[in-house]
């Protein structure tokens, strides 16, 4: 049986928690979906850049599928193509642990306990 999420007590916990750029709290949600706060501008930019290239190499790979290129030389793509998403994932989760995880572990133990919790969930799924 699945237990229930925790994520909204993470998100509550992050919420509270001050951001250390002092802008505003960590995941702060002001509309449709959470919004990051305290993103590093060259983070951003090579976060896109990876991230536009990614996207041109799947429409590579789907062009590969078209033209019944060789099996190999695709799954050779595919693989470029998820080294690129997880480079930019790993970029994400040391914005991650820099502002939002810090500065819940500053704001005490439930809100420590609750982004240990969401980062062990954001792990157990990157080691997928």
């Amino acid at each position: 049986m699945k237990q229930p999420s925790k994520k909204p007590a993470v998100r509550a916990a992050v919420k509270a928690a001050a951001c250390p750029c002092g802008t505003a709290p960590c995941g702060v949600d002001d509309g449709p979906g959470r919004r990051a706060v305290a993103v590093e501008p060259a983070l951003k930019a090579a976060n896109i850049t990876r991230l536009r290239r990614a996207e041109g190499q799947v429409r590579g790979i789907a062009k590969m599928v078209e033209d019944d290129r060789y099996c190999t030389d695709v799954i050779v793509q595919i693989a470029a193509a998820q080294e690129s998403l997880r480079a930019v994932a790993k970029n994400l989760l040391k914005n991650h642990l820099k502002h939002c995880a810090r500065a819940a572990v500053k704001a005490g133990p439930a809100e420590s306990e609750a982004m240990c919790d969401e980062l062990m969930d954001v792990m157990s799924k990157l080691a997928r």
